[in-house]
């Protein structure tokens, strides 16, 4: 593929843009079961296998890591899933190989894949049933009970990790909600939990029938939780990620250092090269990309990827390496921040020789610490 950097890792990630019904949150491109016309999905299917047959073959090496995300995965079925794991490990297995899957789609057929796949993300997010309704889940909590429960035999028969993916700061809920969900999952000891703040974007149907949390509100409520996480063993290293030593997503950790990847599937996105970043985009839309896939590419500026490493690596606890930082950008990072980041309260961050990185302080006002460094390119 053209603009990749043939001496770094590179990852991959698939995008499968279908849904039984669309959460009232989402504002990821995902068509419902009752949109999708009448043979668009093996359409889909066949479009998909031959690109992907394509890439591989062009890069003829492993990729790095591998994740399927959606939308819901599981629509397509297991064996087809399996079908695409087999041809994009056609030259070697990743070190991480992840899908996501709803709880009402997990069942043992999932078993096969385990030849491929190193680890399951399962979409919970919260074990109120109220809630789920709120949010527009199509899963309960004996549902989520079910898959909890199936991932953690599978966990322990088959070697596989898993992840849950939790939501708070829903409307009505207080913390003692949230931390009861945490305590429910947890029991069934995944590996990793990712606990994400809801968020109302535009055009979703949640900005139709709820309004946001107190700010305030949220901040007490994220505090409490990421305690409590800490707590049970699962350290945060990036915002809304908290996993057991040795368990961190790799492949998310790619796109939070700037790392390659490539995207398959409509709207997936996709980052190249290294001082030089090109950032792609398959077409906006189903029936755009089965008349057509391929990627509308451009050159990012230099200082549109010096705010892009801004916005990803200060997400994590690890923060900016500033050797790093150096060698891709040819500057020195103190030179260019030190102005803006003595402007700072001192509780936001950690600054030594090495490394700039936020506190769980910084965390909370993240967007505004990005937008006071950003004055400096």
């Amino acid at each position: 593929m053209q603009f990749v950097d043939s001496d770094r890792d590179i990852s991959l990630y698939i995008h499968i843009p279908f849904c039984t019904t669309k959460c009232a949150y989402c504002a990821f491109y995902s068509l419902e079961r009752s949109a999708v016309a009448s043979g668009e999905m093996e359409a889909f299917k066949r479009t998909l296998s031959l690109q992907l047959d394509a890439l591989v073959e062009e890069l003829k090496r492993p990729f790095y890591t591998i994740f399927i995300g959606g939308g819901n995965p599981g629509m397509v079925g297991f064996e087809y899933l399996h079908e695409l794991l087999k041809t994009a490990t056609r030259y070697g297995r990743p070190v991480e190989c992840t899908t996501e899957m709803n709880p009402e789609f997990l069942d043992e057929g999932i078993i096969p894949l385990f030849d491929i796949l190193t680890r399951v993300s399962v979409g919970i997010q919260s074990m109120d049933s109220g809630f789920l309704g709120i949010l527009g889940r199509n899963a309960d909590r004996e549902t989520n009970i079910r898959a909890l429960s199936l991932l953690s035999d599978c966990k322990k028969k088959y070697g596989i990790q898993f992840n849950a993916d939790l939501m708070t700061c829903i409307p009505g809920q207080k913390i003692e909600d949230s931390l009861a969900d945490i305590e429910a999952v947890s029991a069934y000891s995944p590996d990793h939990i990712s606990l994400y703040s809801l968020t109302f974007e535009e055009g979703t149907k949640l900005v139709e029938k709820c309004t946001p949390m107190d700010e305030e509100e949220q901040r007490r409520l994220l505090l409490s939780c990421w305690q409590r996480l800490d707590e049970l063993g699962y350290r945060q290293y990036e915002i809304s990620n908290f996993a057991r030593d040795g368990h961190e997503c790799l492949h998310n950790k790619v796109y939070w250092s700037l790392g390659q990847y490539i995207g398959l599937g409509p709207t997936a996105e996709s980052s190249v090269g290294y001082r030089n970043i090109v950032s792609s985009r398959e077409a906006d839309s189903l029936s755009q990309y089965l008349a057509s896939p391929s990627f509308d590419s451009v050159e990012l500026t230099a200082e549109e990827a010096e705010e892009e490493y801004l916005l990803t690596t200060l997400r994590t606890v690890y923060g900016i390496d500033k050797r790093e930082y150096e060698k891709r950008f040819d500057r020195r990072f103190d030179e260019r921040y030190g102005a803006f980041i003595s402007d700072l309260d001192s509780e936001l961050y950690v600054d030594d020789d090495a490394h700039f990185a936020l506190t769980v302080q910084g965390f909370l006002l993240l967007d505004s610490v990005i937008l006071s460094l950003a004055m400096a390119i």
